[in-house]
C-alpha cells in the first residue's frame, strides 16, 4: 500500500531525495550537537513572532490555492506541487524579508528571477527521471557538487575549484538534458498537454501572488524594527514616542523605499519635540 502511494505521489527522483534525507536525519538525530541545534531551531519557530507568521502564509497560500481551484486551474494532481512551493519557495521569500530594504529592486528581481531560460530547462529536467535505481546512483554526485558549489560561493579563495566543478555539475546537468530531450521527442503529445503547461505555470502564478503578502509582510517587519529603535532612542518620552510613531506612519505609508530612508542612521537620537520630529522626518525623505 505505502509503496503504491510513493509511486503515484512521487517519481523516482522525489522518492530517492526522500530515502537519503531520511537517512541524513536519522545520522544527525545520533549527534548531540546537532540535536541541540535542532531542538534551538524549532523553540524559535514556535516562538509567538514567527509561528503567528507561519499560520499567516499558509492561510493566505490556501486562499490563493482556493482562489485557482474556483477558476479551474487548481485540481488535486497539483497538490504536491503545492506543497513544495509552499515550503521551497514562499517560506523562504518571508524569511527574507530583511533583503527587501537592504538590495534595491528586491521584489522586481524576484519577478525576473520567475522568468530565466534556467528555470524551462529546470522544469523539462524534472519532468522525466531515470529508473530508480539510475536516480539512486546519481544523487549522492548531484548533492555532492551542489554542497561543494555552495562551499565555494562562500569560500572565495576557492573559486578556481568552483569553476571545476561547475564543468563537472554541467555535463551532468547536460546528461539529464538529453534524457528530458529523447523523452519529450519519444512522447511529444504529453509534453504539449494542459497539464504539463499547468505544472510549468503553477509557481510562476503563485510567486506572482504571493508578492503582496511578501511585501506587507517585510514593511510590517521593519515597521516592527522601527519602533524597536524608537524605544531605546526615545526611551524617556513615552508622548513624543507616540506621535513619532504617528508621524513615520503618516509619512511612510506602504513605502519600503521611504522607510529605508527614515531607517537609515540615527533615529530621533537628538529630538526632544514634535517640531525635532517632523524636521527630522522631512530631511531623511528628501
Amino acid at each position: 500500500m505505502i509503496k503504491y502511494y510513493l509511486i503515484n505521489i512521487f517519481n523516482n527522483r522525489e522518492i530517492v531525495l526522500i530515502i537519503y534525507l531520511l537517512i541524513f536525519i536519522s545520522w544527525t538525530l545520533t549527534q548531540k550537537k546537532i540535536r541541540e541545534s535542532i531542538f534551538n531551531v524549532l523553540k524559535v519557530l514556535t516562538g509567538r513572532l514567527i509561528f503567528l507568521s507561519i499560520i499567516t502564509l499558509l492561510l493566505y497560500i490556501s486562499l490563493i490555492i482556493y482562489g485557482l481551484y474556483f477558476l479551474k486551474f487548481w485540481d488535486f494532481s497539483m497538490l504536491k506541487d503545492s506543497i513544495y512551493w509552499t515550503f521551497g519557495v514562499g517560506f523562504i521569500l518571508m524569511m527574507n524579508s530583511n533583503k527587501a530594504l537592504q538590495e534595491d529592486h528586491y521584489f522586481k528581481k524576484i519577478l525576473r528571477d520567475n522568468f530565466k531560460l534556467v528555470l524551462i530547462l529546470e522544469f523539462v529536467v524534472g519532468l522525466y527521471v531515470f529508473g530508480l535505481i539510475t536516480e539512486f546512483i546519481l544523487m549522492p554526485f548531484v548533492i555532492f557538487f551542489s554542497l561543494m558549489i555552495a562551499y565555494t560561493e562562500v569560500y572565495k579563495e576557492y573559486f578556481q575549484v568552483k569553476n571545476l566543478l561547475q564543468i563537472v555539475f554541467g555535463i551532468i546537468g547536460t546528461g539529464y538534458l538529453i534524457y528530458s530531450g529523447y523523452m519529450i521527442y519519444q512522447d511529444f503529445n504529453e509534453f504539449t498537454s494542459y497539464n504539463t503547461l499547468k505544472s510549468f505555470l503553477f509557481p510562476i502564478l503563485m510567486t506572482f501572488l504571493f508578492l503582496p503578502f511578501a511585501y506587507f509582510y517585510a514593511l510590517y517587519m521593519h515597521y516592527e524594527s522601527l519602533f524597536v529603535r524608537l524605544q531605546s532612542s526615545l526611551k524617556d518620552d513615552k508622548a513624543l514616542r507616540r506621535y513619532a510613531k504617528k508621524r513615520v506612519l503618516i509619512a511612510v505609508n506602504f513605502s519600503l523605499l521611504r522607510l529605508k530612508k527614515i531607517t537609515s542612521g540615527f533615529l530621533f537620537n537628538q529630538c526632544k519635540t514634535k517640531d525635532d520630529i517632523k524636521m527630522e522626518i522631512k530631511k531623511k525623505l528628501s
